[in-house]
């Protein structure tokens, strides 16, 4: 029934973005979570006890065991938020709850559903976290925040840390629309979600640039300039890509340069900067939690006793440049500062 309920012909949305609506997608996605949300706890009872022995066995921090346990919850506040959800969506409709009410309704869903993966994931897995320059996140001016991109958890970063609510707008890739919280709930608020690999990026950038245009004095616009998680794996693909072009040697330099990141020079990021001229620009390194690349990675160990440590800083607006020409070196010279915290703890590691 609730699969069925999800599925109605139409949804209503604030973002004036163009969205990416599929209701078979959302009809194989949400019965499979609602599935699952029922699955993964009822089996506890047979799996847990299993990932405990394994754990006895390993020695390694009973990883499997949480991991278990921190799935079953996934799964549950996912579909507790769809439940969320729908009940907005109803008020919208049936209860006149006016356009304005309902946005803010779904943000506080999305701020819900972030924060407790993020903070539920620290502390199931014995991890912490060490927060430097949080004031520059937490300044209400708003902001382009240009975030390292390493793992799964730093998605929610930036709305897992902040103080107090704020009102950030996300560019997202589009493979994520096969989670139904991001599915339902992202679409209906300002965000963007972007094809990568298109064979018309100019229009990815386009939505980017209408996400920096819409209610661009009231929100910050959070983004992953890397386009892609970090790996050496990755970073050496891409050093192989501009070595056999004649044509990108300085991008090859710039590759080479950045040990512990991928160069944060997609055209979405440089033409945002470029254009949200009133905009501060907020940078966010972390490290600590790199070998969290995927769910899977849970069960290894990546996140059990994990210290993330996150630095942060923010430049004012009159001091970033809009110069085409320009904004691409700016953003190297504070993305190498990310590149060197991170190697910094490579070098002298830190201890759990």
């Amino acid at each position: 029934m609730l699969p069925f309920i999800f599925s109605l012909p139409t949804d209503i949305t604030m973002n004036p973005i163009p969205t990416d609506i599929s209701w078979k997608r959302r009809l194989i996605t949400t019965s499979a979570w609602f599935a699952l949300a029922i699955l993964m706890p009822a089996s506890l009872p047979l799996t847990l006890p299993l990932a405990l022995l394994w754990g006895l066995v390993a020695r390694d921090h009973f990883s499997a065991a949480r991991a278990l346990i921190f799935l079953s919850y996934f799964f549950v506040l996912e579909c507790t938020g769809l439940l969320f959800a729908l009940v907005h969506w109803l008020r919208f409709h049936l209860l006149g709850l006016s356009p304005q009410a309902y946005e803010r309704a779904n943000r506080r869903v999305q701020r819900w559903w972030s924060r407790g993966l993020f903070w539920t994931a620290l502390k199931l897995f014995g991890a912490r976290i060490s927060v430097k320059g949080l004031d520059h996140l937490d300044n209400p001016h708003p902001a382009v925040i240009l975030c390292r991109h390493a793992s799964t958890l730093d998605t929610m970063l930036p709305l897992g840390i902040a103080s107090s609510p704020r009102i950030f707008a996300y560019v997202i890739k589009s493979e994520l629309l096969a989670d139904p919280a991001l599915d339902y709930v992202a679409q209906r608020i300002p965000n963007v979600f972007v094809n990568r690999g298109t064979n018309n990026p100019e229009a990815e950038v386009q939505k980017i640039l209408a996400l920096a245009r819409d209610h661009r004095d009231t929100f910050s616009l959070v983004l992953y300039p890397e386009g892609t998680r970090f790996s050496p794996a990755k970073r050496q693909r891409l050093l192989d890509k501009f070595a056999a072009s004649p044509d990108k040697a300085d991008l090859l330099a710039t590759a080479r340069a950045l040990t512990h990141t991928l160069p944060p020079l997609r055209d979405g990021a440089l033409k945002l900067v470029e254009h949200a001229a009133d905009k501060d620009l907020v940078f966010i390194a972390h490290r600590g939690i790199d070998r969290v690349g995927s769910m899977a990675e849970l069960f290894t160990g990546a996140l059990t006793h994990a210290h993330l440590e996150v630095n942060i800083w923010r430049i004012p607006a009159a001091q970033v440049p809009r110069d085409p020409e320009l904004i691409a070196p700016f953003i190297l010279e504070h993305w190498q500062r990310i590149n060197d915290f991170v190697a910094a703890a490579q070098t002298h590691p830190t201890t759990a």
